[in-house]
């Protein structure tokens, strides 16, 4: 052939790609096919007199075969000596001394290494996956071979489909040489004295690298490998066929394909065993919502071209004027018809706000957490479970939840009833459910503990690469105070107030039916389309940014929150006081928001039940009789409190105590204790 033709880079694998190809000029070999013939590695190889090589991987008992045919070699090993994906420094520095120490195996190799014909390089901060073999003879004959194939026995058998280009012209010689070269430059020598090293068994003295720093005096740098959407894909594919793998693995139970010399043997009569067994797996897997045969709604993304999905059916994200407007309204007209509610700590639009603003964000949440993981970044900012908490009921969590899910979908979806739902169940509705999220009403304790372990482990999301995993909503009267490690791994919402009892109960109902009738998408689309292009600026940062800082976490909750306001503003609204700009740290899940809580609801216990507090100089004690409720409320207000309050917990068989630093309790909450009441500041 004359020349070759080889994208260094690039190819055909989708849109981003094609962009990246036009800004960036690449260097081509024009190739023109002369003619097909059939050669051994034996011919290709012999005739010349030296050999400058770069692969991907090797095999050095191949390189002791093929360095018979030379006198001197010059070879550039592309990935191995890398500090790749998921690769400590210390498994890096193994493989790089066991490499040392598979040259000392081979008599030629070893020799040619320690005479210094064969000298051996390896890149020092990329990986090069060329193929690439030039090779000259003495009489000043050429030949490049560009092969798919690595330097390995395998690669080169005829047992693999691989291709074999070569070209014998000297312009073709020249040019590729110039890649060498430039590689070569760029990359760092194995010491010889490796080979021969005196102490094999010294894992410094036997090492290429750390005895090269050694001999050198030079400081070597193993740079982690680049992260780049090809090597996330890599990962990504690599994780997805490992839990595709268990997947068949339940196909194939009970089923024996292997048959003699290692090969498996698939008949009719054993995909029929395999067919029953998906049957089995699809009933059992099977996701309905309240015996309804429609699937539950999915809303997926595609974050390059910035479009959204509904069902599989692309959405249309620049709804009219008028068409949001209408959402909006009927979205305001919901708060405020809070102010009907018994709302002692004027709390129910904020929380109910929370809870818009982090619904609206969930169905991101899974493609964050993904991205965030093959980058080693913390994932505890993007919660996958909600929990919305009341004392009492008719509190308008429920609705709301509803009317949220309607302007997110368009569909009246109803809660599943946790009676309803098993383990199993739940546990298919993360890894077949699309975005949308999943909302269970009535959890109880019974239940809370079933589930534990999914709540505790959400990392299983990153793991499986789900990236449309929903997230859990559950909606209790019962649960009021979990536990600490389920609570710091979820959204916490807790609701106080309710309808009072001269309200119309029927009415009301009425008048929720009609609101989520009227209500569309439209205000939720106008959303999607300024969070993805939120989103996708954020996951080109996880992406590409080298030096991501220590302390940086995405904050879901500011951008979508921001994202509600600025399209409020862009219509002309007033922002209601109730609405603002809210943080993770700040308003979800910090000691400053916990807290905050916790005092909120200490002074409404203050309030209807003062004869349980006892004031002193120093200190607050409130003490409550012998319950399950009281139990849990004092103990979450100790393991919630910031420290300077210097709770001290005390139970007994008849009461629960819990006393408090009186000066930074007052300083919290903003008013003085007074023996016959307090005085706001």
């Amino acid at each position: 052939m004359k020349g070759q033709m080889s994208l260094l880079e690039g190819g055909k694998s989708g849109k981003k790609q094609s962009i990246y190809m036009e800004e960036n000029k690449l260097k081509c070999y024009k190739t023109q096919l002369i003619d097909v013939d059939y050669k051994s590695f034996r011919e290709l190889f012999t005739g010349f007199d030296t050999i400058k090589a770069i692969t991907f991987s090797y095999d050095i008992k191949f390189i002791d075969e093929i360095m018979e045919y030379f006198k001197y070699g010059e070879i550039i090993f592309g990935a191995d000596f890398m500090v790749q994906k998921d690769t400590t420094l210390n498994e890096c520095l193994a493989r790089i001394y066991q490499t040392g120490r598979e040259i000392g195996k081979y008599s030629r190799v070893a020799d040619m290494v320690a005479s210094q014909d064969l000298i051996i390089h390896t890149p020092d901060s990329v990986l090069d996956h060329r193929k690439l073999y030039l090779l000259k003879s003495d009489d000043g004959r050429t030949r490049v071979i560009k092969p798919s194939a690595n330097m390995t026995r395998r690669a080169w058998s005829g047992n693999q489909l691989e291709t074999y280009d070569y070209d014998d012209t000297l312009y073709g010689y020249k040019e590729n040489e110039i890649d060498f070269e430039n590689a070569w430059i760029n990359s760092r020598e194995i010491p010889a004295s490796v080979v021969s090293s005196k102490e094999p068994d010294n894992l410094i003295e036997g090492n290429p690298v750390l005895k090269g720093v050694k001999e050198t005096n030079k400081t070597i740098i193993l740079k982690e490998q680049p992260v780049d959407e090809f090597v996330m894909e890599r990962i990504k594919f690599t994780i997805d066929c490992k839990r595709l793998g268990e997947e068949y693995g339940i196909l194939l139970g009970g089923v024996n394909t292997k048959a003699k010399n290692g090969l498996y043997e698939i008949t009719a009569k054993t995909l029929e065993k395999i067919e029953n067994n998906q049957k089995k797996q699809i009933q059992r897997a099977k996701v309905t919502c309240n015996n309804i045969e429609k699937p539950y709604p999915s809303l997926t993304y595609d974050y390059g071209n910035k479009e959204a999905y509904m069902n599989g059916n692309k959405l249309d994200l620049t709804p009219s004027k008028e068409e949001v407007m209408a959402d909006i309204d009927e979205l305001l007209g919901i708060f405020e018809n809070f102010n009907d509610f018994v709302d002692e700590n004027d709390q129910l639009k904020g929380m109910h706000y929370k809870l818009v603003t982090i619904l609206f964000a969930s169905p991101h949440i899974a493609k964050l957490r993904c991205t965030l993981a093959l980058r080693d970044c913390d994932t505890s900012s993007l919660p996958l479970f909600l929990m919305e908490s009341s004392s009492r009921a008719n509190c308008g969590k429920t609705f709301t939840t509803k009317v949220i899910l309607k302007m997110m979908t368009g569909e009246d979806i109803q809660p599943i009833n946790v009676e309803e739902c098993k383990k199993d169940y739940l546990r298919s509705v993360q890894s077949t459910v699309k975005g949308t999220p999943f909302f269970l009403d009535e959890l109880n304790n019974g239940f809370l503990s079933r589930i534990k372990d999914m709540i505790k482990h959400p990392e299983k999301c990153e793991e499986n690469q789900l990236e449309s995993q929903p997230m859990i909503v559950f909606a209790t009267n019962d649960v009021t105070e979990p536990e600490e490690t389920l609570r710091k791994r979820m959204v916490f919402l807790k609701f106080d107030g309710a309808l009072p009892g001269s309200i119309d109960q029927n009415s009301y109902k009425s008048r929720s039916n009609a609101i989520l009738k009227r209500i569309g998408t439209a205000f939720y689309r106008e959303y999607t389309r300024h969070m993805l292009q939120e989103i996708s600026g954020l996951l080109d940062y996880i992406i590409h940014e080298k030096h991501i800082p220590d302390n940086w976490y995405p904050d879901i909750t500011n951008i979508s929150s921001k994202v509600i306001l600025s399209i409020l503003m862009h219509y002309g609204y007033s922002i209601p006081r109730y609405m603002r700009e809210l943080t993770w740290n700040g308003d979800y899940f910090g000691a400053n928001c916990i807290a905050r809580n916790a005092i909120l609801e200490i002074e409404a216990e203050y309030r209807k039940n003062r004869q349980a507090f006892t004031i002193t100089k120093e200190s607050v004690t409130i003490e409550l009789y012998n319950s399950k409720e009281s139990a849990q409320k004092l103990e979450s207000w100790k393991n919630t409190l910031p420290a300077e309050m210097k709770a001290e917990y005390f139970k007994n068989r008849d009461y629960f105590r819990l006393t408090l630093d009186r000066k930074t309790l007052e300083s919290y909450m903003g008013f003085n204790f007074k023996l016959t009441g307090f005085f706001r500041r």
